[in-house]
């Protein structure tokens, strides 16, 4: 079995289609998300759609998720963010609204996987962890050997054995006796300065975790956030993965 983990999705469905069609030729069996599945982008419905036709073994709610299927003030979110989660709320039928406010915050898989979109101390309150001072905060609350987060956009990897180390990574090969708590980035809204689409694969197997990046139709992307009336910004941060 192979797992492909994806999330920060935020509705844009060029990047999504293509990483499945990556996903696809990796001959993945089973999908993770970390959630996020709308905001920012112009297609939540679609993206929601896709995600919910998958071979899901296990998904779990985005802050964004949360927002757009309430009507909860928008508080902690900056303007460009704000009225995304706005216009999202206004194409969303009641029924996903009810399918994303019922996603928990973090789920298991047997005692091998934990996926969480933000941190393990309090998922409610979507902290970042962007070091490994923060990740061994989240550690401390990891009780099986791996972790799948996301939040930061930014595809990072800590292992806990004694002290904490991590960084960048393009693969992760699982040793017995330590904790991995791996960001699989983003594939909507790249924030490392590389515009692809970003997921990871898992092969339990060969005990290792890949990190793939996929190139996608950025300037169709961009013209359904702008024929929208989203803000100007948030199509022109994906050419530059910001």
């Amino acid at each position: 079995m192979k797992y492909a983990v994806l999330g920060d999705i935020h509705a844009n469905l060029e990047a999504l289609t293509a990483v499945l069609e990556e996903a696809e030729r990796l001959e993945v069996g089973r999908f993770l998300c970390i959630g996020d599945i709308v905001g920012y982008n112009a297609n939540p419905r679609e993206c929601l759609e896709a995600v919910r036709g998958l071979d899901l073994e296990v998904v779990t709610k985005g802050n964004h998720d949360e927002q757009a299927s309430s009507d909860m003030e928008l508080v902690g979110f900056n303007p460009q963010a704000a009225r995304a989660i706005e216009w999202t709320r206004e194409q969303l039928t009641d029924e996903d609204r009810v399918w994303l406010a019922g996603l928990p915050y973090r789920q298991t898989i047997g005692s091998r996987i934990t996926v969480v979109h933000a941190t393990l101390d309090m998922p409610h309150m979507w902290g970042y962890v962007f070091d490994k001072f923060s990740a061994e905060v989240s550690l401390g609350y990891q009780f099986t050997q791996i972790c799948f987060f996301g939040h930061t956009h930014v595809p990072l990897a800590f292992v806990k054995h004694g002290m904490v180390t991590g960084g960048r990574y393009e693969e992760v090969r699982i040793q017995p006796n330590h904790k991995y708590l791996i960001n699989v980035g983003s594939v909507g809204q790249p924030r490392d300065g590389d515009p692809r689409a970003s997921f990871v694969t898992y092969s339990p197997d060969d005990r290792l975790v890949q990190l793939h990046r996929v190139d996608y139709d950025v300037a169709t992307a961009q013209g359904k956030i702008t024929k929208a009336g989203l803000p100007e910004r948030l199509a022109q941060r994906l050419a530059y993965g910001r």
